[in-house]
């Protein structure tokens, strides 16, 4: 884990334990499950992303880990009827590698993504948005 990777976990770490009022030496690991291990709620969820937000100054849209997760496939490869194909249980699986896959279902809705992230997957996910401003910025 590089420094910045470092510096965006302390962040992400530090805002779990605001968000649901821990204490400062609470453990916050990448691999622990916001829904599992922390008990979060869809409450908490959007408090984290607000904070991530405001803290990077970056956007995360409601469909961003929709949108990692399906990639290039079409529509219809990706999830029917708003539930994911078994490619895309698969392709979701593989962008959420550090949650167990025994907590996936066989039939997993695009609303309920959020229960599967791990601190880290939310790391990985700020970054992600991180990158895109910078993107965007470099490009204009």
């Amino acid at each position: 884990m590089d420094m910045k990777d470092q510096n965006i976990l302390d962040v992400v770490s530090a805002s779990v334990r605001t968000t649901l009022g821990l204490r400062d030496n609470e453990p916050v690991r990448p691999d622990q499950l916001l829904f599992y291990d922390f008990a979060f709620t869809s409450m908490d969820m959007l408090d984290l992303m607000f904070r991530m937000e405001e803290h990077f100054k970056i956007m995360i849209p409601e469909e961003t880990l929709y949108g990692l997760a399906k990639g290039d496939l079409a529509e219809n490869e990706f999830a029917n009827e708003g539930v994911l194909t078994t490619t895309g249980r698969e392709r979701l699986m593989s962008l959420l590698h550090d949650s167990p896959r025994e907590i996936f279902p066989e039939r997993i809705h695009v609303k309920t993504f959020p229960r599967y992230c791990t601190v880290g997957a939310m790391v990985r996910l700020v970054e992600h948005q991180i990158t895109i401003k910078e993107q965007v910025r470099c490009s204009s």
